[in-house]
């Protein structure tokens, strides 16, 4: 057993009492006990990832016996997502978030941190299901940036666009359809910015919560970016309206 990875009924849930942050939990579909219900509660309580999963997918994670349940430690510590937006703007500073709707790429996750690290971006907010591993992968795509921006996990996407716009920061939505480019959004208030994942694109509830919608010019017979790539772009625009 690595350091990576806690698995059997007891050893989890021993870990999860003593406060060990993990990033996912997988727990046998069928999986009935009081171990297993203390698990299920400690993993909401906590905001931990908890998926359910039948116990050929555990198998092929751990060939030992695992009891169905696998748990996997997280390599940094997530923040408050509204603690984050209460120091930002008591510091004085405006704050500049991205929303990440299940970007589930690995490699994608760690180049967007990558970008928003060295673009001046507060925080990056994810949602507890669907969205990347934050593993040794991740942190090495990110060139060590995961160690220093926060990452905020939400239980609700929408419910974190709701309390941001009670927070005065609007969402803009990063889509083609969009009828403005980015160049035409002030990018110098408060604002989050909400990309979709690599094969759906942003959920159309969270497209009708936004403030606003946004699009990259494209003059190129392709029609869209990778995820990663148009983060990189769309945080250096709002870098360059804010410091240039």
């Amino acid at each position: 057993m690595n350091s990576q990875k806690v698995y059997g009924l007891h050893p989890v849930l021993e870990a999860m009492r003593a406060g060990k942050v993990f990033d996912k939990v997988f727990l046998q579909n069928d999986l009935k006990s009081e171990v297993a219900n203390e698990i299920r509660e400690l993993a909401r309580t906590m905001g931990v990832s908890l998926i359910k999963a039948p116990k050929e997918k555990l198998n092929k994670l751990e060939r030992s016996n695992h009891q169905g349940v696998i748990a996997f430690a997280s390599p940094i510590e997530f923040g408050d997502l509204d603690e984050i937006v209460q120091r930002t703007f008591e510091s004085g500073e405006v704050p500049s978030l991205i929303l990440l709707d299940k970007v589930s790429d690995v490699r994608n996750f760690g180049s967007i941190a990558r970008s928003a690290l060295s673009a001046g971006c507060h925080a990056i907010v994810i949602p507890h299901k669907g969205a990347a591993a934050i593993n040794e992968d991740a942190i090495k795509t990110s060139a060590g940036a995961l160690n220093h921006i926060v990452v905020c996990k939400e239980q609700s996407l929408g419910d974190a666009i709701k309390r941001l716009r009670q927070s005065g920061i609007r969402t803009i939505a990063c889509t083609e359809k969009a009828s403005k480019t980015i160049y035409q959004q002030d990018l110098r208030e408060p604002v989050a910015v909400l990309f979709g994942s690599e094969g759906k694109g942003i959920e159309p509830h969270l497209l009708r919560m936004a403030a606003d919608e946004a699009s990259i010019p494209m003059y190129g017979e392709v029609g869209s970016l990778n995820v990663a790539v148009a983060t990189g772009i769309i945080l250096f625009e709002m870098a360059r309206q804010r410091y240039a």
